[in-house]
């Protein structure tokens, strides 16, 4: 089985169902059967063949998947670009991936330009654009070129299961992006994976805000939806009110959405009133939700909502299911069906996770070191530090890199958040250690709250919690109207360290 195989084996099951919808426009599973043959042949006749990697630079419309699966269909090798890189940023990539076909859209003309001049290995530039923008001289216009090749009769040669589908970039939080290689069998584990853990159906519509350059929104749930023939709605651009919308005129059965596009949808006046909902399952990961978040999610959008683990790496690793929501709010859950997990620690204490299974990327592209540290003997090294509990529910303490010494001791991030968000009022949080001459590093909370919270009332919860260790207590607040987050909905604590240095002005200090 591969990616392809998984595209036609739902366009013959379900030939006239519904597969997209973009804006105003809908395509049943034959007709973008035959715009997505189209569109490999196009690419073919420009000489992309088996292995051959083809950039997608583009925003996320019906194009971006059109152009995925016609990859697919040839044996090629897509490279999914984030369409908010800068140009430098893209030709990095671009160099690296060895890519020879670049797709673009019209409105990353000008980082398309000047990542041309600095990416000199791709050969043809193909512009997806309205008839009213100028193509850049050399360029091939997008649609133009469909429209003039014919339909393919034959069928493709045959894709093997180890053949690489994808070059998925990390978002690079931990250093400059590296391409994590996704085989056929990959891809196609992760949406089995996901099909069982999420019990996905045919008449399932599945609403897409997630990014779909990014492992989270394209193998773990845009291509397990295809697989079982159900209906994707695409949104061209994201907000809380056209995805409100969406849900209702769509009859949207499945959403994913990290925390923070959670928290916004509860924020919106139209939520409250509208009945009955549709949505049967919201999955979501990332980052974490609040008891009081959780609470009026399963009340007020979805009984059944799912939290989830996972990296480009090895996509959805630990499942937390709908009835362990609350139960169990801060853990990962449970290893899913296809993955086996372990922690490089006693039971009970903090330690690296390990997972395998056949989701898990066999490497690096062109980086046999970085392959070489982080798989050993069949196990992936996440750099993610756990614990788990008597029942088996994995709980996420942070990086390995993120881990604060002060004072000689360990304190692990995620610990001091999960108090944190106990406290009422706290509506995210995010934990660092800030550079100080005397302790070596003091715990720093940024927090994102409601109302009228204060450091003091922060501190005194802190103070009074009986999961805290005084040492571990944050000796610094600062409160932000929003934490910098990567599109995966991860905090940038990177980005905190630099912003705000050894001693913000920000800061409330206790």
């Amino acid at each position: 089985m591969d990616v392809g195989f998984l595209f036609e084996h739902s366009v013959e099951r379900y030939p006239d169902h519904t597969a997209l919808v973009f804006e105003e426009r809908r395509w049943s599973y034959r007709a973008w059967h035959q715009r997505v043959q189209r569109c490999a042949q196009a690419l073919f006749d420009l000489g992309v063949g088996s292995g051959d990697r083809v950039a997608l630079y583009l925003q996320t419309s019906e194009v971006s998947v059109s152009a995925y699966f016609a990859v697919q269909l040839l044996g090629a090798v897509a490279v999914p670009l984030n369409y908010r890189l800068a140009a430098g940023e893209a030709a990095h990539i671009l160099e690296d991936s060895g890519s020879s076909v670049l797709i673009y859209d019209a409105s990353l003309c000008e980082s398309t330009r000047k990542a041309q001049q600095l990416a000199r290995g791709v050969r043809e530039f193909l512009c997806y654009a309205d008839a009213q923008t100028d193509i850049p001289a050399g360029h091939l216009d997008f649609e133009t070129l469909l429209e003039s090749t014919g339909d393919r009769t034959e069928p493709w040669p045959a894709r093997s299961a180890s053949q690489l589908s994808a070059l998925m970039y990390t978002s690079g939080t931990t250093g400059r992006a590296k391409g994590v290689m996704h085989s056929h069998a990959n891809d196609v584990a992760i949406a089995m994976n996901c099909v069982m853990e999420y019990g996905l159906q045919h008449q399932d519509i599945a609403l897409h805000i997630a990014p779909l350059y990014h492992v989270g929104g394209l193998q773990a749930f845009f291509i397990p939806h295809l697989m079982v023939g159900a209906t994707n709605v695409v949104l061209s651009r994201y907000s809380a009110a056209s995805t409100l919308a969406a849900i209702t005129q769509e009859r949207i059965t499945t959403l994913f959405a990290v925390p923070t596009q959670i928290r916004e949808l509860l924020l919106q006046e139209r939520l409250q009133g509208i009945e009955p909902w549709s949505l049967r399952m919201i999955t979501t990961g990332g980052a974490a939700l609040s008891a009081a978040s959780m609470a009026r999610v399963q009340r007020e959008l979805c009984t059944q909502i799912y939290n989830g683990y996972g990296m480009t790496e090895a996509s959805l690793t630990l499942l937390l299911h709908p009835q362990d929501a609350l139960r169990q709010l801060g853990s990962c859950g449970k290893p899913t069906l296809i993955s086996a997990c372990r922690i490089l620690a006693a039971a009970g204490e903090v330690g690296q996770l390990l997972v395998q299974g056949p989701q898990v990327t066999c490497g690096y592209w062109n980086n046999p070191h970085e392959t070489a540290a982080k798989i050993k003997h069949g196990w992936l090294y996440t750099g993610d530090l756990f614990s788990t509990d008597e029942q088996g529910f994995y709980y996420f303490r942070g990086r390995i890199d993120d881990m604060i010494v002060s004072g000689g001791e360990n304190i692990y991030p995620r610990e001091v958040e999960e108090v944190l968000y106990r406290c009422a009022g706290v509506q995210q949080a995010a934990v660092i250690g800030l550079p100080d001459a005397k302790w070596g590093a003091v715990v720093t909370a940024f927090v994102v709250r409601e109302g009228d919270l204060t450091a003091e009332s922060l501190d005194r919860h802190c103070r009074e919690s009986t999961e805290l260790a005084a040492f571990k207590r944050p000796r610094r607040f600062v409160f932000l109207e929003q934490l910098p987050t990567n599109p995966s909905g991860k905090v940038l604590k990177r980005q905190l360290l630099a912003d705000y240095g050894p001693s913000p002005d920000e800061a409330a200090t206790i």
